[in-house]
């Protein structure tokens, strides 16, 4: 690479940078931290938000679910890792084991103060939990997580349909945390709810088959 070439590469990056940088700031974030949320949604209170008064991470996603909040819940109860997983991207956070196409009966017995793993070092504690409505998960570990809850909530629309929506708060320190909450968390969390909505959806289809 001659020198010419290597001072227009780098003017080529100086300018692109700010354009970039400023593209996932205020359109990339902003999508990933309310992805299917309605304005309501987004500022509608949820138990466990008094846990963090200031956090530096909070995001509040939905998706609509064909099914009631009863046929939605047991695929909510049994996350975890090496339980039922979660829904995402197995071999990132499951020690590749698949994610659990059926419910599972030993992991629907869930009680405030019972212990989920997330990862073979990472912990969350049901702090409170009403069933088939809502559940509310606080981290117990420390550094990045040590302040953080996420929420499930289940909000009937009508007879057949039903809002699925989590929020995710957090007082994450340091770039690398930052980094991976605001650009990267988002893939895994909706692929996620969108597994539990296939999974409760298929469910329904084949009830009403039968």
């Amino acid at each position: 690479m001659n020198r010419r070439h290597l001072i227009r590469t780098s003017i080529g990056c100086l300018v692109l940078a700010p354009l970039v940088a400023a593209a996932l700031w205020f359109l990339y974030r902003p999508w990933a931290l309310t992805w299917g949320s309605t304005s309501e949604e987004i500022a509608r209170p949820m138990p466990g938000d008094e846990v963090l008064d200031q956090p530096t991470f909070n995001a509040t996603r939905a998706v609509t679910i064909e099914a009631t909040p009863e046929e939605i819940w047991p695929w909510i109860v049994q996350i975890g890792y090496r339980r039922a997983g979660f829904y995402s991207y197995d071999l990132l956070d499951n020690d590749g084991i698949a994610s659990s196409e059926r419910i599972l009966t030993e992991y629907q017995d869930l009680d405030v103060g019972d212990l989920i793993p997330l990862s073979n070092t990472t912990n969350v504690r049901v702090a409170e939990l009403e069933p088939h409505r809502l559940l509310v998960l606080v981290f117990e570990v420390e550094g990045t997580w040590s302040n953080a809850t996420w929420v499930w909530g289940l909000y009937p629309e009508d007879a057949s349909q039903t809002r699925l929506v989590t929020r995710l708060r957090a007082d994450a320190r340091g770039i690398g945390p930052r980094l991976f909450l605001d650009l990267g968390e988002i893939i895994m969390m909706r692929k996620c709810m969108l597994g539990i909505k296939r999974r409760a959806e298929r469910g329904r289809k084949t009830e009403v088959q039968q």
